[in-house]
């Protein structure tokens, strides 16, 4: 559970800050000229209820980050938009969250690792994580599910490596590579890119940007502003199994006041490192 991995009293904690900045902002209406884009990976058959709970809570709000043919244009004008995006195209996303995204015509992007297609993740995961030994979709899989016009298909890098901590040339590889292969396996440009980790720095995102990307998602746990143009979509990390109201307060906007808080931790453990 993403809000649950320090342990309940940090949880609880997260979600009081939560409702804070939930009446802070009004209830979510300061918040309406923005987009919440979530991040997802693998929906498990034992979570298909839960997600299919959350979707049907979001169905009002769901589209595509950028406008297209096919999304929900029944947006109720109370609260932000919403985005759903899925990483590394974990194979069960077929049986447990397709069927439910159809049902309630919320589209989605789903960032692919062309690198390790029909197989379990090849890049470093925890022993216990649930999603440690799940294959992701085959290439017949991969281009059947791009056909879909709820779904679009984006770049996660060629092997989904930490862009951030190889040498410039591999990164540039995992970038050009990725998106070279996913465009000879789909037959369209591929122009959205999802940081491995949320992983990123100014070099990162000029390799993006001359390989070709229009679009690159981190992990920033930040609204995204409709008035503004960012080189960086913040996006908040998601999961069926977490509670009820942190799913309703994430996508109003609530758990924004994340990365402030994450931010000045950050410039306390570098000063406290510096008098060191």
């Amino acid at each position: 559970m993403i809000y649950a991995k320090h342990g309940n009293l940090i949880r609880f904690i997260y979600l009081t800050l939560a409702v804070w900045w939930f009446v802070v902002t009004l209830g979510g209406r300061l918040a309406e000229k923005t987009k919440v884009v979530l991040c997802y990976h693998g929906v498990l058959a034992r979570q298909k209820e839960r997600f299919k709970w959350q979707m049907a809570g979001i169905s009002a709000q769901a589209t595509f980050y950028e406008k297209r043919k096919g999304g929900s244009q029944h947006h109720n004008g109370r609260f932000p938009k919403v985005c759903v995006t899925f990483d590394d195209a974990f194979a069960n996303l077929l049986d447990n969250a397709l069927p439910v995204l159809e049902k309630y015509c919320i589209p989605a992007t789903v960032f692919a690792v062309p690198g390790n297609l029909g197989e379990i993740p090849c890049w470093k995961m925890l022993a216990n994580h649930s999603e440690s030994y799940e294959k992701t979709m085959t290439a017949d899989q991969l281009v059947s599910l791009s056909k879909n016009h709820l779904i679009k298909i984006g770049s996660h890098t060629l092997t989904h490596s930490n862009l951030v901590e190889i040498l410039p040339q591999q990164a540039i590889a995992e970038l050009a590579d990725s998106k070279g292969q996913l465009e000879a396996l789909l037959g369209y440009a591929v122009e959205e890119l999802a940081l491995p980790y949320g992983a990123y720095n100014a070099a990162v995102l000029t390799m993006a940007q001359e390989a070709g990307y229009k679009r690159v998602y981190s992990l920033d746990p930040k609204p995204v502003d409709l008035e503004a143009s960012g080189a960086v979509i913040g996006r908040f990390s998601m999961s069926p199994d977490v509670w009820k109201i942190e799913f309703m307060l994430t996508c109003a906007g609530a758990y924004a006041w994340l990365r402030p808080w994450r931010r000045f931790v950050r410039q306390v453990r570098l000063l406290y490192r510096f008098r060191k």
